[in-house]
């Protein structure tokens, strides 16, 4: 399975999720705004160093359809410019492009993203089969459980590591509890 992990607000748990994915010997993947990488980017060098994985998760977490931001979407050339101006940011920090991975903002989806953004070369979109949703508010051990309860062969999981959820501090025992239940991690390009 994989774990991803969301960064796009603040520089969070971040450094704690990557000291303890080091300490436990487990590979993820980080979907990166492009404003989050120009703001931490020891942590990106870090996350490429360390041999996990780096996507594109646009420039500023904009939803491309509005559907979650109620800004009212982006149009085929503004959605491509989310993603151009993220790896031009991201890019020289991990020492290659993003393309052909990408995330959506929110998971916002409609039939024309893959479409709109194929021509640049992002053909890879990367979505989650489990959202732990601290995001939410959730408390630790609820993060817990509900990773726990949903883990299944191949699930690719969505964490943040941002302050205003609790992913990073349940990052432990979601890795101990996956183990235990005889699951082993990749990174999402791997999946």
């Amino acid at each position: 399975m994989a774990l991803t992990f969301d960064a796009g607000a603040d520089r969070g748990y971040a450094e704690d999720i990557l000291d303890r994915l080091a300490e436990e010997h487990v590979v993820a993947s980080f979907g990166i705004t492009g404003n989050w990488a120009k703001a931490n980017p020891d942590l990106v060098r870090r996350m490429a160093a360390d041999g996990h994985f780096v996507f594109n998760h646009t420039l500023d977490h904009r939803s491309f359809t509005g559907v979650s931001d109620s800004l009212g979407g982006l149009s085929a050339t503004a959605r491509r410019g989310e993603l151009d101006q993220a790896d031009a940011i991201i890019a020289p920090l991990i020492g290659h492009t993003t393309k052909p991975f990408y995330r959506l903002p929110y998971g916002d989806d409609d039939a024309r993203v893959a479409a709109d953004v194929a021509p640049e070369g992002y053909t890879r979109k990367i979505g989650w089969t489990v959202d732990s949703e601290g995001w939410r508010g959730l408390a630790l051990q609820d993060i817990v459980a509900r990773c726990l309860r949903l883990a299944a062969p191949g699930a690719v999981y969505v964490l943040h590591v941002g302050r205003a959820s609790q992913d990073g501090p349940a990052v432990p025992e979601i890795i101990a509890g996956l183990r235990d239940r005889g699951f082993s991690f990749t990174r999402v390009d791997d999946v």
